[in-house]
């Protein structure tokens, strides 16, 4: 390529970066003046279990209206399933806008146990395919400028420039070593340029939530408790993993019909979301409301949180919903850890939250670089190590698992 063909290239990924943040603003921002129209419904008792169910089945059937009408993506899970649905369709256009976006927006709004990585991220790469078209560019350039946009989006929902890069750094987008260098970078400028805006017009999606306590200093027994809990989260994550595809092939021969599945399954996730207020919602706001109260809760409530907010989110992306998983797990992984250190003091709640939320997440996303890029972001640099160790604990146990 070109000297000025990459510049021009820089250039694009500028304006995509900041349509990315613009698009990213719009949607986080609809979220939550729609969340605070339903939650906030004046007279009505927004904590009172019938309403929580009735919302829920309400959101439970306009899901299964989007269903019916735009159909689901069923080849992986979260934003997973997005990415293959662009290597399958060769395009992320309108119709992953209708699928994914309008989708997970009712179950965002309507307090369903999703996260908003999807739809975010399905937003990016709909910016990068559409300002590819308006430029009349080749297949091989439309496609180019997805993987920036999704690089870009990847950027603004972690609130970091490098994350896109990272995650192409351990996937490659293409064969070509040198064009997936200039991927990167432009991603990078996309990402950042991306997130300048987001930020600037508003707070981040993270912003304001202390997910995990601050941890200044490292110790050696560290390592230990991470291998160890690396192996339990790691099963966990197999768990949640194993019930979602589980809930997705049954539910359709249970209930076959689309709208009415879609009432069932919101029906149980009001349910779960009844239980308690924790299990509303991505997680991400949930946790940090248990990181602050944790000494109120004793280690039956802790796992008891974990496994209610396991089945809502299972059965809600079993069931239909095309929200992410990345947000809910956090949540359950950060409960667990939190339980682990109840029942055995000695392991630091840090210590134990991240190398739980490391091992599940690896599940979903064997990256293990981006990964511990993601929770040294929500957490402390010094628990690095103790994340690369859970991670050689779930590595070890896949292995394992399949050579037996």
């Amino acid at each position: 390529m070109s000297k000025a063909a990459i510049l021009k290239l820089c250039l694009v990924s500028a304006i995509l970066g900041a349509l990315i943040g613009l698009a990213a603003d719009l949607f986080i921002r609809a979220i939550q003046f729609v969340t605070h129209l339903i939650w906030s419904a004046g007279a009505l008792a927004p904590a009172a279990p019938w309403f929580v169910m009735a919302v829920s089945a309400a959101g439970g059937l306009l899901m299964g209206l989007c269903v019916k009408y735009f159909g689901t993506n069923d080849d992986g899970i979260g934003f997973e399933s997005v990415l293959s649905a662009v290597k399958l369709d060769g395009e992320l256009g309108l119709k992953q806008i209708r699928r994914v976006v309008l989708n997970a927006f009712v179950g965002l709004v309507t307090g369903a146990s999703i996260g908003p990585e999807s739809p975010l991220i399905t937003i990016a790469g709909y910016m990068g395919d559409w300002l590819a078209r308006r430029l009349k560019t080749t297949r091989q350039q439309l496609m180019a400028f997805i993987a920036i946009a999704l690089g870009g989006g990847m950027g603004v929902l972690v609130d970091s420039p490098v994350a896109g890069p990272i995650l192409f750094a351990e996937q490659p987008p293409t064969t070509d070593t040198a064009q997936n260098t200039l991927l990167v970078f432009t991603s990078m400028i996309a990402a950042a340029l991306g997130y300048a805006i987001y930020a600037g017009l508003g707070a981040p999606l993270l912003a304001g939530h202390p997910l995990v306590p601050s941890y200044p200093q490292f110790h050696a027994i560290d390592l230990v408790y991470g291998l160890v809990i690396g192996l339990a989260g790691t099963l966990f994550g197999l768990a949640f993993r194993w019930l979602i595809l589980k809930f997705r092939s049954l539910t359709p021969r249970i209930v076959p019909q689309p709208i009415v599945r879609g009432l069932v399954v919101g029906l149980v996730v009001g349910v779960c979301a009844a239980v308690s207020p924790l299990v509303r919602f991505d997680g991400s706001a949930q946790l940090s409301d248990l990181v602050a109260h944790a000494s109120a809760y004793g280690f039956p409530a802790l796992i008891g949180l974990a496994l209610v907010r396991l089945v809502s989110t299972s059965v809600a992306l079993g069931g239909g919903y095309q929200g992410g998983n990345i947000f809910p797990s956090i949540f359950m992984a950060g409960a667990l850890g939190l339980a682990a250190h109840a029942l055995i003091p000695v392991i630091p709640a840090p210590v134990a939250m991240v190398a739980f939320m490391a091992s599940v997440m690896y599940v979903f996303n064997p990256l293990p670089l981006f990964v511990m890029f993601l929770f040294a972001e929500i957490s402390s640099f010094s628990l690095i190590p103790v994340m690369a160790m859970s991670l050689v604990g779930g590595y070890l146990l896949n292995v394992w698992r399949k050579n037996t």
